[in-house]
């Protein structure tokens, strides 16, 4: 940092993250991700059993994850105690780092630090960051290694001293442990990508001028990666001296999980979930975003830093068209790609603009702020349309409102008054994000949420449970939201299972025939898996019932009721 007023901008942007990003934490997601249900439930159960180096799920070996996340997992639980804060809170630390590194790695480059801030502070307000902050995924961890790793490349590349390109490679070792051997690709393609630039450089007399420059990137090169294999080298070591579970787990690791993503038993996804995957968690700055990118992958360079942006744009074209040629995709794929893409495009438009960039990035602002006041409106008319039909109105509507309304009418007025970039915009589009998160947050999720694990009732001072479900994600589900209970899985009509008289029951199946011994004593409504209009306009409102059933033997007297 160069100054006081990067020590400002710092204390603020760890001050706005913690505001944006903390509350919630330690309850029930309100955007839930599949995989984080097992991933609590083998960090758990892995610190319960002291299977540090293998980490375990449901009794067996985890092979199928690298074991970084569970690692980080069992450390955060083992200090705030078990529970979802201690396993989600290291997600915040590592978004909070990487929005860090993304004003950091800018200033580095002498981007004014007003435009770092508010580039780091638009990542911070993207919908990823405000669901994976909040979740146990190893995309946070992804995000933070793949952007300091690109921070550290900027630094060796501007700087020209190698130690920075040896940490580089020593981060993507250990990057290994999160996401396997596919993030060499990763950091790999962001160090390519300029040898390229610099390789095939061509003067303005047509000559080609970077052959005595492919040994030296060979060099780096070479450093960088060997210095990837001192980590994983080290750790394959210590999983060979326990001879063949070792070498089972560094086989799944290395070849079977990697090479199921192309299996024939996976269905082809469409391959427009890739790109969709990366506007979608980039909003609200999804369109600024989309049109600065293309912008900057075929803008001349007119200095260093912008070729190191486009660089790294480039990079991020080659990773994405990676994760295309699989089966298997998802749309949080590129999501650890995000940041460096905000990152890149500070770089790409540092320096001095000329009025031609000005007007275009003016007009990327504008038409991205009426996108987000066009989506928040709809929103917010969506959501009351919502409260009539369900009859649950809410005041958050006509303040949400009220709030959008003032902020068009000060962006419209001061526009006017303001050439070239106009603060007002750039702000704008910062403002109209902040109140989207909160109205996400306070308003909109937590009353279309519908929890599986009720807040209340007289299930929750059970010690046995047994949940009657097809799906066994719905025991974990239950017991990671409630660690001091004994919960068992049965599949509805199984000849064994666990309704023995003496657990309480959490039945997901309708046509359950209750049994002599038991009692309903609680019902909750949860949303169908696979919800459609017709099923929303339909009686039941798009909801599924969940029942709840006590040992007859609890009761003094009374009859047993059923649904």
């Amino acid at each position: 940092m160069q100054g006081e007023g990067d020590r400002i901008f710092v204390f603020v942007l760890i001050l706005l993250n913690a505001v944006f990003l903390l509350p919630g934490i330690g309850d029930e997601a309100l955007l839930p991700q599949g995989d984080e249900t097992m991933h609590i439930a083998t960090i758990r159960e892995s610190l319960a059993s002291s299977s540090y180096l293998f980490p375990k799920f449901e009794g067996v070996l985890n092979l199928y994850k690298p074991p970084a996340l569970f690692w980080l997992g069992m450390l955060s639980d083992s200090i705030f105690g078990i529970g979802f804060f201690g396993e989600r809170f290291p997600s915040f630390l590592l978004f909070l780092g990487v929005s860090l590194l993304i004003y950091l790695g800018l200033r580095r480059a002498k981007t004014p630090p007003i435009y770092a801030f508010g580039l780091a502070l638009a990542y911070t307000l993207t919908l990823g960051v405000f669901k994976f902050a909040r979740l146990a995924m190893m995309e946070s961890l992804l995000a933070f290694f793949i952007t300091a790793i690109s921070v550290l490349i900027l630094e060796f590349r501007l700087s020209g001293k190698k130690v920075w390109l040896g940490l580089g490679g020593l981060l993507s070792g250990i990057a290994i442990l999160i996401k396997g051997p596919l993030f060499q690709i990763y950091s790999g393609a962001l160090l390519v990508s300029f040898s390229c630039f610099s390789i095939f450089l061509i003067s303005k007399s047509g000559i080609w001028t970077g052959r005595r420059r492919i040994w030296k990137e060979l060099q780096h090169h070479l450093l960088f990666h060997i210095s990837s294999l001192i980590i994983p080298g080290i750790w394959i070591l210590i999983l060979l001296s326990f001879s063949n579970l070792g070498k089972e787990f560094l086989r799944i690791f290395f070849f079977t999980e990697n090479l199921g993503k192309f299996s024939s038993a996976t269905a082809n996804q469409a391959e427009w979930i890739i790109p969709a995957g990366f506007l979608l968690y980039s909003f609200p700055f999804s369109l600024a975003l989309a049109f600065a990118f293309l912008s900057g992958l075929f803008r001349k360079s007119r200095n260093f830093r912008s070729t190191m942006g486009s660089s790294f744009l480039w990079a991020i074209v080659s990773i994405a068209i990676v994760h295309i040629s699989p089966n298997r995709k998802d749309f949080y794929y590129l999501l650890p790609l995000i940041p460096v893409s905000f990152l890149a495009i500070g770089l790409s438009f540092s320096g001095k603009k000329n009025t031609s960039d000005g007007i275009r990035i003016r007009n990327w602002l504008s038409w991205n702020f009426i996108f987000s006041f066009t989506i928040a409106l709809i929103l917010c008319m969506g959501m009351f349309a919502f409260g009539l039909f369900l009859d649950r109105l809410s005041w958050m509507e006509p303040v949400f409102l009220l709030l959008l309304v003032i902020l068009v009418f000060l962006v419209r007025s001061r526009m006017r008054k303001e050439d070239g970039v106009p603060t007002i915009i750039y702000s704008g589009n910062l403002w109209i994000a902040a109140f989207l998160l909160v109205y996400l947050q306070f308003s909109v999720l937590p009353r279309l949420s519908l929890s599986e694990v009720p807040d209340h009732g007289p299930i929750l001072s059970a010690k046995q449970i047994c949940v009657v479900s097809e799906n066994p994600w719905t025991a974990w589900t239950f017991r990671n939201a409630l660690p001091g209970i004994d919960i068992a899985h049965s599949i509805p009509g199984a000849e064994r299972n666990c309704i023995d008289g003496r657990r309480y029951l959490i039945v997901f199946d309708p046509n359950f025939t209750r049994k002599e011994e038991y009692r309903l004593i609680q019902t909750q409504f949860v949303w169908k898996r696979d919800l459609n209009g017709k099923e929303l306009l339909s009686p039941s409102k798009g909801k599924d019932q969940i029942y709840f059933y006590e040992p007859i033997r609890n009761f003094d007297s009374g009859a047993p009721e059923q649904p």
